[in-house]
């Protein structure tokens, strides 16, 4: 057998090898790479998971840089109106009777802050 026929009969096979393997696994450019890169990285489901992780971190410490100004904006003597203005609707409110002249409670949960009110105007801010 010559050295040219031989060389031929290996490609054959092994093309014949190579086409077997993708029929037989389907293989896909993302499966090869993750193959490939598992080894390096872990698995795909802690890379996820990792990812989810600085996600929800980046956007806990946007949401609680925005709600820290927010609730700055905050004083005494506020109207009704700027208070929504600067907070939106309450969770709750709650209304009292207290030394004799009613009192509005406007409960924010999510801020854990309670804006009391008399009169239309914000008295007092407390921290819940």
């Amino acid at each position: 057998m010559s050295g040219r026929r031989f060389r031929r009969i290996v490609l054959l096979v092994l093309a014949a090898g190579i086409g077997w393997w993708i029929y037989k696994d389907r293989p896909t450019a993302s499966g090869l790479i993750d193959s490939i890169t598992n080894p390096l990285m872990g698995s795909k489901a802690a890379v996820q998971s990792s990812e989810r992780n600085r996600v929800v971190g980046d956007a806990t410490s946007a949401i609680t840089d925005q709600t820290d100004g927010v609730v700055r904006a905050l004083h005494e003597g506020m109207t009704l109106s700027e208070v929504r203005d600067t907070l939106g609707n309450p969770d709750r409110i709650e209304q009292a009777k207290v030394d004799g002249a009613y009192e509005t409670r406007w409960i924010y949960s999510r801020l854990k802050r309670v804006i009391v009110m008399r009169d239309g105007r914000v008295t007092s801010i407390v921290i819940d």
